[in-house]
C-alpha cells in the first residue's frame, strides 16, 4: 500500500494544551528549549510524527501566545490540515480567534477541533463550550468541522481523534509533484560531525540529495549532503512532506529561518507584488490607499507598504487589489498566500489585519489607484496558463522572456506551460526567438519595435538626407541598445520581408528616395578632383577638411559619400585611394609579377613612384584582397 503523507499543524490559544496533545499522540515532547519547559509554554515551533494506518503525518506546533504569532504563521506555512485546539474549562479565546483568522487567510480548508482538558469539567460544562465552540466557528472554513472532545492527562479520545485525523487527511487532495522546488527554512542547526542543517515543509517541487540549492533571499550556494523525513534518510523527496536538509558548504548564519530553498536559476526575490487582498471585519477603521504593515509570507517577515489599486480605501472585513512594496526581498510566487499584521493590537485579533494572494510578482510600481490595471489583475484571477503567459510576455515588451522566467511568472506545471506556448505560437500571439534560451517575444511587443525600426530610419533620412541609409549599428544603438540581438534582427528581417524597409548597403526606409544637400554635391566633387589629381600620393584622412577648407564632420560627409558610390576606396586607417589609380596600380602590378615573378620594396616604390609613406599600405592592401602573397621581404602572385 502506498504511503500517504501529509502535514498537520497545531493552532489555538496559549496553554490550552497543544503540546501536550500532541506529545500524547505521538509520544514527541516539541517543546525541545529549557526556557520553554521552565515557562511551560511554546516559543518555538516544535515537531513529530504520527503514524496512522497508511498515513505518516508531519507534526507542526506552533506557539499559541501573541508575542510569537511571527513562528506561528510560519509553522501554518505549508500544512494540509490544521488540529484546532481549544481548551473545554476556557472556550474560546484572542489567540483561538486570531489562530482562526490567520489559518483562514493561508487557505487552510481542512481541521479537526480537539477539546482539550475534558477531564477538568463536568459532562454539562463540556456540552455547553461545545455549542460555544460550534457558534463562534459559524462562517469559517471550521463551521461543520469535527469537534472531538479529548483529555491527554487520561487518554480520553486520543483514539477518536486519530480516526478524525485519519479520515480528513483522505479528503485532502495530494499535492501536484510537479513545479519548481520550494523549502521554506523554519529551523536552521549545527549537528556535529554533519554540520549545518535547515528544516521545513517542501511546498513545492521535489529534491535530491546531490543536487545544488540556493538559499534565497541572501543568495548563498550550497549542496544538499543528506536528506531526512521522520529521522529516516532519503536520497529524494517531493513536496507536501516535511524534511531535515544537510547543506554542505554553508554556514547556520547563512541559511537563517525565513531563507528560502531553491535550485539555482530557477526562482527569485521579489521587491514588489500584486496582490488580492481582504482585511478583518475586527478593523476598527478602514484600511487607508496607502497603508504601513507587517507581510508574513513562507516562513519570512518583512515591512510593507500596501496602496490599494481600485479603490480609496478598503472597509473593514472588505476586499480589494493593491500592490504592495516589500522593505526586503521576499520570495514568492503568484498563487501562494500571505498575512497582513499591524503595529497596533485589535480586539481578540491581535495584530492581525488581514492577507491575501499574491496575483503577480516583480511588478512596475505604482504610486496610487489605477482601474485600468485594477481590471486587468482581477481577470489575471480566472486566466489560464496561455492566457497568464500572453500577459506576462505582452507587460516584459520587445524584451521577452525565457522560458525560465515564464515558469517563474505562471506558476503552472511545466507540461501546460509548454502546451500553452505551443498554442500561442499556433495563433501568431507570440514568437520564440531564441531555442537556447526557450525565450519568447508577444508580436504586438513586436510589431511595435518594427514600428520603432521604421521611424528611426525615416528620422535618419531627414537627419542626414546625403546618405542613403542608416547602418545595423547605428539603428541598433537608437532604437534598442539593451534588446536582445535576435529580437532586433527578427523585427529588422520581418520589416524588410514586408517591404517596409530595403536592406541594401545600409538601411534605407521604403518611401525614401536618395537626394543629396548641394552643398554637399559641390564638397563630394571638390574631394573627387582632389583624389583624381593625388593619384597613388593622397592627402590623409586627417587632413582633408584643411584641404577643402571645410570642418572634420563635412569633409568626413563627403568621403563616406565618395566611397559609396565606389569612386574612392579606403585602404588603410589613414589612406584612401582613387578606385581608378588603384585599378590601373593593380593592372601594372600583376604585370610586373607575371614577368619577374616575385617584386620587393624597392620595385614597388619604382611601380608606384611613392615612398614607403603609400607602398607599404597598398603592398598590404594587395594581400588583403588575396592577389599577392607576402614571403619575406618580397611578394608574389597568390595563385
Amino acid at each position: 500500500m502506498t504511503l500517504r503523507h501529509a502535514v498537520l499543524g497545531t493552532a489555538g490559544h496559549i496553554d490550552h494544551g497543544k503540546t501536550t496533545l500532541v506529545r500524547a499522540l505521538t509520544g514527541t515532547d516539541t517543546d525541545r528549549l529549557p526556557e520553554e519547559k521552565a515557562r511551560g509554554i511554546t516559543i518555538e515551533l516544535g515537531f513529530a510524527r504520527l503514524e496512522l494506518p497508511g498515513i505518516r503525518l508531519g507534526v507542526v506546533d506552533v506557539p499559541g501566545h501573541e508575542r510569537f504569532v511571527r513562528a506561528m504563521v510560519a509553522g501554518a506555512t505549508g500544512i494540509d490540515l490544521v488540529l484546532f485546539v481549544v481548551a473545554a474549562d476556557e472556550g474560546v479565546m484572542p489567540q483561538t480567534r486570531e489562530h482562526l483568522a490567520i489559518c483562514e487567510l493561508l487557505g487552510v480548508s481542512t481541521g479537526v477541533v480537539a477539546l482539550t482538558k475534558t477531564d477538568l469539567v463536568d459532562p454539562e460544562w463540556l456540552q455547553l463550550v461545545t455549542e460555544d465552540v460550534r457558534a463562534r466557528l459559524g462562517g469559517s472554513f471550521l463551521a461543520k468541522a469535527p469537534i472531538v472532545p479529548v483529555s491527554a492527562a487520561r487518554g480520553d479520545g486520543l483514539g477518536a481523534l486519530r480516526d478524525t485525523i485519519a479520515a480528513l487527511v483522505q479528503s485532502v487532495p495530494p499535492r501536484a509533484p510537479e513545479g519548481l522546488a520550494r523549502l521554506p527554512v523554519d529551523r536552521v542547526f549545527t549537528v556535529h560531525g554533519f554540520g549545518t542543517v535547515v528544516t521545513g515543509t517542501l511546498v513545492e517541487g521535489s529534491l535530491a540529495v546531490g543536487e545544488e540549492v540556493l538559499a534565497l533571499p541572501l543568495g548563498t550556494r550550497a549542496r544538499i549532503r543528506g536528506l531526512e523525513t521522520h529521522g529516516a534518510p532519503v536520497q529524494a523527496i517531493s513536496c507536501g512532506q516535511r524534511v531535515a536538509v544537510n547543506l554542505g558548504g554553508i554556514d547556520v548564519s547563512a541559511a537563517p529561518r525565513g531563507q528560502t530553498l531553491v535550485h539555482p536559476g530557477q526562482l527569485g526575490a521579489t521587491r514588489r507584488v500584486d496582490a488580492h487582498i481582504s482585511v478583518l471585519g475586527a478593523l476598527p477603521a478602514p484600511l487607508p490607499a496607502r497603508a504601513r504593515v507587517l507581510v508574513h509570507a513562507g516562513t519570512q517577515q518583512v515591512e510593507a507598504q500596501v496602496t490599494l489599486l481600485d479603490r480609496a480605501a478598503l472597509a473593514p472585513g472588505g476586499t480589494a487589489l493593491a500592490q504592495i512594496e516589500l522593505g526586503a526581498p521576499l520570495v514568492v510566487r503568484p498563487n501562494d498566500r500571505f498575512v497582513l499584521r499591524g503595529f497596533v493590537p485589535l480586539a481578540d485579533h491581535g495584530r492581525t489585519l488581514g492577507g491575501g494572494v499574491v496575483l503577480r510578482i516583480r511588478v512596475p510600481r505604482r504610486r496610487k489607484a489605477d482601474p485600468t490595471y485594477a481590471a486587468e489583475l482581477l481577470a489575471l484571477e480566472r486566466a489560464t496558463p496561455a492566457e497568464r503567459i500572453a500577459y506576462e510576455l505582452r507587460a516584459a515588451g520587445a524584451t521577452g522572456l525565457a522560458r525560465t522566467e515564464l515558469a517563474e511568472l505562471v506558476r503552472a506545471p511545466e507540461g501546460a506551460i509548454d502546451a500553452a506556448l505551443g498554442r500561442l505560437r499556433s495563433a501568431r500571439t507570440c514568437t520564440l526567438f531564441d531555442r537556447s534560451t526557450g525565450a519568447h517575444v508577444h508580436e504586438v511587443a513586436l510589431a511595435e519595435l518594427e514600428a520603432q525600426l521604421i521611424g528611426a530610419v525615416e528620422r535618419f533620412h531627414v537627419e542626414a538626407p546625403a546618405r542613403p541609409g542608416a547602418s545595423r549599428e547605428e539603428l541598433r544603438s537608437r532604437v534598442a541598445p539593451s534588446l536582445p540581438p535576435r529580437v532586433f534582427q527578427l523585427a529588422l528581417e520581418r520589416a524588410v520581408a514586408q517591404g517596409t524597409l530595403r536592406l541594401e548597403a545600409d538601411l534605407v526606409a521604403a518611401t525614401h528616395r536618395s537626394r543629396e544637400a548641394p552643398q554637399l554635391d559641390a564638397r563630394v566633387r571638390a574631394l573627387d578632383r582632389l583624389y583624381d589629381d593625388a593619384g597613388l600620393g593622397p592627402p590623409r584622412n586627417q587632413d582633408l577638411a584643411a584641404a577643402l577648407d571645410v570642418t572634420d564632420a563635412a569633409a568626413a560627409e563627403a568621403l563616406a559619400a565618395l566611397q559609396r558610390s565606389g569612386r574612392v576606396v579606403r585602404v588603410s586607417t589613414e589612406l584612401c585611394f582613387s578606385a581608378a589609380a588603384l585599378a590601373a596600380l593593380e593592372a601594372r602590378l600583376l604585370a610586373y609579377l607575371d614577368a619577374h615573378e616575385s617584386i620587393d620594396a624597392g620595385a614597388m616604390k619604382t611601380l608606384t613612384g611613392q615612398s614607403r609613406k603609400f607602398t607599404i599600405p597598398l603592398g598590404e592592401y594587395f594581400d588583403a584582397r588575396k592577389l599577392t602573397l607576402r614571403i619575406g621581404d618580397v611578394r608574389k602572385r597568390r595563385r
